[in-house]
């Protein structure tokens, strides 16, 4: 892309001269980067998407997304869409023991299922194609989604920023282009080449030896079972999150999603997966042989809790997992993606609409990063221990969080303020971070 060129966004828009800036450049078309995007152009600023890949990501990731999130995509305008196609609501959360399958206590969520703020229950990859329907239907004067177009290095002075980038054609032949804009923000997620750009391989923080399986599960023994919402599994061996998930059902039984540990270390992705016939067996009622249940899809993961040492240098930003990773087990990841660029699209919004100066870019980046420091880091890896490292048998015992909800059970009064109130003192608060702000 020529210098000319790169003074105009791909979609002909024209830069305000009034505007203290003129576009934005977002690296990633994944839940950070659409949303974000959404949110700009509801603003009118306009902003090009760059995705490396040729779609957007259809591995199994988030499922569930907490009241802050649940606010953010009403602001968004496409909560109306998730909630069409998503289950209404969990009928509660709970802890079990893995050895025995009992029941140690939980949260009640049907005292909240009226409320417009209640979680948000819908595979992550189904969000994606709901954002991207909303960028490339309406809001297509705003946002220009380009895939197959992989950042490959960016660079900056005191007017702009630019990255270089390798567009895969569909000749097969690739050629690099130049894109400049105002701002950069990365949101390429943990990979981020933005992040890699800027700091090299310096990202603290801890990589876990567990490997993480996730999987869509059919099987009939849920429900013969009475099982149904959230069932985190309590095991030091194998441990995780059974979820139900969606509408779907099938000859197996009805669709979820069963996330799980294995405490194994160094082994390869094969003999994990082979691993997972054990895990089902110990960990799913009934104790069901791999005849009883159909497996849709499997994704591995490794566990790490990270941030960066910074979320801005000069006209480049980073959000979501560029920025910062954690464990799944609380649901902190994906609406700590949704809040940080909630918080950066206001910041954006005020400085372009003239309400504030430029330093309010700065108050982002400072108090995002110690918001997950502070609050998501800490309490995703309380969460983790929870699971992995505490001694079902005397759980209620021994942890404070799970004798806080065994104290509140048929208490919905208590229960309903717990799931609705922000207390910021109280650390024990929400460890699914469904409903506190991070």
């Amino acid at each position: 892309m020529s210098s000319a060129e790169g003074s105009k966004l791909p979609n002909g828009t024209c830069p305000q001269s009034t505007k203290p800036f003129e576009k934005v450049l977002i690296v990633g078309a994944g839940p950070a980067g659409l949303l974000l995007a959404i949110l700009l152009a509801r603003s009118h600023i306009p902003s090009t998407v760059l995705e490396s890949w040729d779609r957007v990501d259809e591995r199994l990731r988030a499922t569930q997304y907490g009241v802050p999130a649940t606010r953010v995509f009403r602001r968004a305008g496409i909560l109306d869409d998730i909630r069409s196609e998503s289950i209404t609501h969990f009928p509660y959360i709970c802890w079990r023991s893995v050895r025995t399958g009992q029941f140690l206590t939980g949260i009640d969520l049907s005292v909240v299922k009226a409320d417009k703020d209640r979680m948000t229950i819908l595979p992550l990859n189904e969000i994606l194609q709901i954002m991207l329907r909303h960028c490339r239907e309406k809001y297509s004067d705003y946002v220009t989604l380009l895939f197959n177009h992989k950042v490959v290095n960016i660079d900056q002075d005191s007017r702009s920023a630019t990255a270089v980038v390798e567009v895969g054609g569909q000749d097969g032949v690739k050629r690099t282009v130049t894109f400049e804009a105002s701002y950069i923000i990365g949101c390429d997620g943990g990979q981020s080449t933005v992040r890699k750009t800027l700091f090299q391989r310096n990202w603290p923080g801890e990589t876990f030896e567990s490997r993480l399986l996730v999987q869509n599960v059919y099987y009939k023994g849920f429900a013969d079972s009475g099982w149904d919402g959230g069932n985190y599994m309590i095991d030091d061996e194998f441990w995780g999150l059974i979820a139900k998930r969606g509408k779907a059902k099938g000859p197996e039984g009805e669709l979820w999603r069963v996330t799980y540990g294995d405490s194994a270390a160094n082994l390869s992705e094969e003999e994990y997966l082979k691993r997972r016939e054990l895990a089902f067996k110990k960990m799913l009622p009934g104790h069901p042989d791999p005849s009883q249940y159909k497996v849709k899809q499997t994704d591995q993961f490794r566990i790490h809790n990270r941030c960066v040492e910074k979320m801005r240098v000069g006209r480049v930003f980073l959000a979501g997992d560029a920025a910062h990773v954690c464990n799944p087990f609380g649901g902190y990841g994906c609406m700590a993606a949704v809040l940080d660029v909630a918080g950066l699209a206001d910041c954006l919004i005020g400085y372009y609409e003239g309400k504030a100066d430029e330093d309010i870019l700065d108050a982002y980046a400072e108090i995002r990063r110690e918001k997950f420091l502070q609050f998501i880091d800490r309490r995703s890896r309380k969460n983790l221990n929870r699971i992995s490292k505490t001694n079902a048998d005397t759980a209620l015992e021994t942890d404070p969080f799970l004798a806080l909800l065994k104290g509140m059970e048929g208490n919905a009064d208590e229960t309903k303020k717990f799931l609705l109130v922000r207390i910021p003192h109280q650390d024990a608060l929400s460890p699914k971070g469904y409903y506190q702000t991070a």
